[in-house]
């Protein structure tokens, strides 16, 4: 069976890079999304053709300006030209993509199986969305460039991502796609909050595994939710979404630890759920504005 690893790294696969970042999340139901950053700093990469057509899509946010690009749609040539910073451009794989990279590039590319929109459309309560579509010589679109921007810091360290996280962006990211891009209508039936006995069910079961990778999906589940409407309930009842209120809880936690015992940081960082005591650290400064070290000794004095 094929890992998420293996599957993010096949969509980047034709790409000759001098770096590549991935993050990769759930859907809705058994799809997979994936963003990647892949780049380049030397002219005449060549063609970078995807391995076989498939029912995908790559949405691509131009980092830095291509002087020199084409495009090719099975086997056409529909764009010749530059693509300037900002640019951003749907690409459907059934049309056996090809591109002829002429110049340095720097992109970030979401990856959208029609799988994922199907579900998205189910979630709304529509029927599936037949298609992505954008011009070949794509648009400027402020909501895309800012997914793109805020998902820079993750994926200079894909390895500290969290489930929860990856799932709530990337779900959002699709979401926003399939309105953008495949004329999905806006859903008029307005949420709700979680019930009192949703919320603290929800609640003790992020604080009893607080050191586990948990996953919305799960989470969503024993409320009965779709992740988005569970993202969406437990933000306008708690007023932070899922991720950001485990982030608060791990840092608390950490502190009674480090209050109440004499356990590295290192150690304490393992156990409150961090991938590494670095994460730990930059985590915790941005949080308390002082190093744990810095803490614990101010505590203990």
């Amino acid at each position: 069976m094929e890992s998420d690893q293996q599957y993010a790294q096949r969509h980047v696969r034709q790409f000759k890079t001098d770096s590549v970042a991935q993050i990769v999340g759930s859907g809705l139901g058994n799809s997979k999304l994936v963003v990647s950053r892949v780049k380049r700093d030397s002219p005449d990469h060549g063609f970078a053709t995807p391995a076989q057509p498939d029912a995908v899509f790559s949405i691509l946010v131009q980092l830095r300006s291509q002087g020199r690009r084409e495009l090719y749609l099975d086997d056409k040539l529909v764009h010749q030209g530059s693509f300037r910073e900002r640019t951003v451009s749907v690409v459907n794989h059934w049309q056996r993509p090809k591109a002829n990279l002429l110049s340095a590039f720097d992109t970030i590319i979401f990856t959208v199986p029609q799988s994922a929109l199907n579900e998205v459309a189910a979630d709304h309560g529509v029927r599936s969305l037949e298609t992505l579509v954008c011009e070949h010589e794509g648009r400027l679109d402020e909501t895309a460039w800012s997914l793109a921007q805020s998902l820079l810091p993750a994926l200079e360290r894909p390895e500290e991502v969290g489930s929860m996280y990856a799932e709530r962006i990337l779900l959002a990211s699709t979401t926003y796609f399939a309105h953008a891009f495949g004329g999905l209508q806006q859903a008029t039936k307005v949420g709700h909050d979680l019930t009192p006995t949703q919320l603290n069910r929800v609640i003790e079961l992020m604080r009893d595994q607080f050191q586990s990778d948990l996953s919305l999906s799960l989470l969503a589940s024993e409320m009965d939710l779709t992740p988005r409407q569970f993202v969406q309930a437990f933000r306008r009842t708690t007023g932070e979404t899922p991720d950001r209120w485990m982030r608060h809880h791990r840092i608390e936690q950490a502190k009674t630890m480090m209050r109440g015992t004499t356990l590295p940081v290192s150690r304490i960082a393992t156990l409150c759920g961090f991938r590494s005591d670095q994460h730990f650290i930059r985590v915790f400064s941005l949080l308390t504005g002082i190093t744990p070290g810095a803490w614990r000794k101010h505590i203990l004095n």
